[in-house]
């Protein structure tokens, strides 16, 4: 099979790449997105995501010819070769291994999420606008085995390269829904699902909450916190102890305490996984 080659930093769909990873007006637009690396792209693939373009610079890809390697764990042949220059100029990490693809966008919705635990454990972020905290939680969901994490009333684009990045692929494992806080609770009310709203007001230790029935963790910016919408209608308003000077912690830090927290009641998921 002979390959494409693009070798010139002006080429069009270059210019169309480095447009996807940096203006969300772009992304907004188009059905497809930005994923670099082969781990990346193997979970992509796995989470049912299709790889439409392959971008590989054969001098930076250590495997085997990345035709075959791209057919076995990708699922497609459609490939473009492209020099280090070129790859260069899309590329958005520090560490680089040569490839990147353009993948089809799925669509976020609250219908498709499917619960894989008995007593479902779900984490909302309402209103956070740094990618790099949505990805941080995208990466804890996934090491807490949560059912889904629901993005209500998104700032951010969740395609945005540095949510992807920065969840090290939890983006691909763990469901995402993205809807309105009206939607949410619709939905989270619909599967009987009691809802927990991260809040110094008016709120218990998190310690003292039972976690092991179906459970929603909500969690909101660290500059305002959650809206009233949830404070006021969450089953009960939860804090974690702060001991030192400052009141408040990193969002992404403050979700990982209270999922793990529901985990360890869980006994780890013992009772599903066999361990």
């Amino acid at each position: 099979m002979i390959m494409k080659t693009i070798s010139s930093v002006n080429n069009s769909t270059i210019k169309a790449i480095t447009g996807l990873i940096q203006k969300a007006s772009l992304r907004k637009k188009s059905d497809v997105f930005v994923v670099e690396g082969k781990r990346e792209l193997q979970l992509a693939y796995k989470g049912g995501f299709t790889i439409d373009t392959v971008f590989c610079c054969p001098t930076l890809f250590e495997s085997t010819t990345v035709e075959t390697w791209s057919a076995q764990n990708l699922g497609t042949k459609n490939i473009v070769l492209v020099t280090e220059d070129v790859y260069k100029k899309i590329s958005y990490r520090n560490k680089t291994e040569g490839i990147i693809a353009l993948v089809k966008k799925k669509a976020f919705d609250l219908d498709s999420i499917v619960f894989k635990n008995v007593n479902p454990l779900i984490l909302v972020i309402e209103n956070i606008e740094k990618p790099g905290n949505i990805g941080a939680m995208l990466r804890t969901g996934d090491a807490s085995n949560i059912d889904c994490l629901l993005v209500a009333e998104p700032k951010t684009d969740i395609y945005n390269p540095n949510v992807i990045r920065s969840s090290v692929g939890g983006f691909f494992t763990v469901p995402i829904g993205v809807a309105s806080n009206e939607d949410i609770i619709e939905f989270l009310k619909q599967n009987q699902i009691a809802t927990y709203a991260a809040s110094l007001q008016k709120s218990i230790s998190y310690e003292k909450i039972d976690f092991s029935a179906p459970t929603a963790v909500i969690v909101g910016t660290e500059a305002t916190g959650l809206s009233e919408f949830w404070t006021r209608k969450s089953k009960s308003n939860i804090k974690i102890p702060m001991l030192g000077t400052l009141d408040s912690m990193n969002v992404s830090v403050a979700a990982a305490i209270l999922l793990f927290e529901a985990t360890r009641q869980r006994d780890f998921y013992r009772d599903i996984k066999g361990i």
